[in-house]
């Protein structure tokens, strides 16, 4: 054949690092507060992501406006000797009233609600917050906006577990269904390349 069966295509790599260890991680706490602040095995997470990413050459880094994210993300970018890039709307599910408590809380507490949210926890919301198919669909927008501005680049987005879960679901085009079954530990690193036609995992939640 004189054609290609595959013609070629620019490709997009993005490098998705979830921010380091908190106190409220460790807690099993339900949170969206920006403030969140990393402790000390969130920074050590941190430097070691920042190690491991000194082989992937990234032209810029991106990360969430969350303080435990930025933070995560000027350790790597200055091991890259890069400056992080904030994009103002790839923030954390909002959780709404449940801001700062546990599930198990929740479920003791307000039982009624609780059932009500797991009748179906990708399209109910908690009170007050957002659903999971709603962030999906910011994700997917976000990811769209990122493709467009910076096309053929190979970048380092700093984020949240939620949002490495919907970008998982959406490249490899699972049911969200199943978004809760993946799991994405704090210091994380996976990788994605997208093009227009496909998109591939080239792995996923290393732990350097």
């Amino acid at each position: 054949m004189s054609e290609a069966l595959h013609p070629e295509e620019v490709v997009t790599s993005i490098v998705l690092v979830r921010h380091g260890h908190t106190a409220q991680t460790e807690g099993g706490m339900l949170y969206s507060d920006p403030t969140a602040m990393l402790t000390d095995k969130g920074r050590e997470q941190a430097r070691a992501a920042a190690t491991h990413l000194t082989k992937e050459k990234p032209d810029l880094v991106l990360t969430s406006p969350s303080q435990r994210v930025r933070d995560t993300a000027d350790i790597i970018a200055a091991q890259l000797g890069l400056v992080a890039e904030t994009f103002e709307k790839l923030h954390e599910w909002q959780v709404g009233e449940w801001e700062g408590r546990s599930y198990l809380d929740i479920k003791k507490s307000q039982p009624e609600l609780y059932k009500a949210w797991t009748a179906d926890p990708i399209r109910n919301a908690p009170p007050g917050g957002e659903s999971i198919e709603g962030l999906f669909h910011r994700a997917k927008a976000c990811l769209d906006e990122l493709i467009k501005n910076h096309g053929g680049k190979h970048i380092i987005l700093v984020t949240h577990a939620e949002v490495v879960r919907a970008l998982f679901v959406h490249a490899l085009g699972m049911p969200i269904d199943n978004f809760w079954r993946v799991s994405v530990p704090t210091g994380s690193i996976s990788k994605i390349d997208f093009s227009p036609s496909f998109a591939t995992l080239q792995y996923a939640a290393l732990r350097p």
